[in-house]
């Protein structure tokens, strides 16, 4: 519906458009076009326009306050408590609760100060949002390619307990593996690559950036962790 409905250069190009608004432009667009297609008038096309975006942002709420809960807590313990060795003895420290309490406390700081800086900082602040979302959108599906890949040799491997198993041959293991990670690691190429095909050679570069960087901040607590090792056995 978006695509029928919306002029992409003309409603997507304004400077107060952003990633995180994206959203509610569009349904507002296609409320707006869908109140006009019925002949309203202009005043309530407008109307049904800002019903749309506002159900949506209403949907949204639900869902996300749903969720939560959960998208705090998963990555810190995935990252953090998965990790645990790798960090400052402070950052997985778990209180009485049983929670990263601290680390919880710095990932809130560092998604307040996000959030004001987007929020409050004019055309710029949005910009640097649009840099983030460029950077984590490689970042965040490149680990499910070498997921993928490293399956097979999971599912070589013996003496490990399988108490459910999906794929019982090699051969379908190996084309389930290879279909994933073509798509996924084509899907990640593609999105590179667009944006330098048409002229935005910024965004191609930030995509680029983005992995690297959080790949240099890995390899670096990595090594501080040897370091610490070693000082340790000293």
């Amino acid at each position: 519906m978006w695509g029928i409905s919306t002029n992409w250069d003309k409603i997507l190009s304004g400077s107060n458009v952003n990633y995180g608004n994206i959203t509610y432009v569009l349904m507002y667009n296609l409320g707006l076009e869908f109140g006009n297609a019925l002949g309203l008038a202009t005043d309530s096309a407008a109307q049904m326009a800002n019903w749309f975006a506002r159900v949506t942002g209403l949907s949204m709420f639900l869902a996300y306050t749903g969720a939560f809960f959960t998208l705090i807590y998963s990555p810190l313990k995935a990252i953090v408590q998965g990790t645990a060795a790798y960090w400052p003895k402070r950052m997985s420290k778990i209180n009485k609760f049983g929670m990263p309490e601290f680390a919880m406390w710095m990932q809130c700081l560092l998604v307040v100060i996000i959030v004001l800086i987007v929020s409050f900082g004019g055309k710029s602040a949005s910009a640097f949002y649009n840099t983030l979302t460029l950077m984590a959108n490689v970042s965040m599906t490149l680990p499910y390619v070498f997921l993928a890949f490293a399956f097979p040799f999971f599912k070589n491997r013996e003496g490990l307990e399988r108490p459910f198993v999906v794929y019982k041959t090699k051969a379908i293991t190996y084309i389930v593996t290879f279909i994933v990670v073509a798509i996924v690691g084509f899907s990640n190429i593609f999105t590179i690559i667009e944006p330098a095909m048409s002229g935005n050679y910024s965004d191609t570069i930030w995509m680029v950036v983005g992995p690297v960087f959080f790949a240099i901040i890995a390899m670096a607590i990595y090594e501080n962790y040897h370091i610490r090792q070693r000082k340790l056995k000293k």
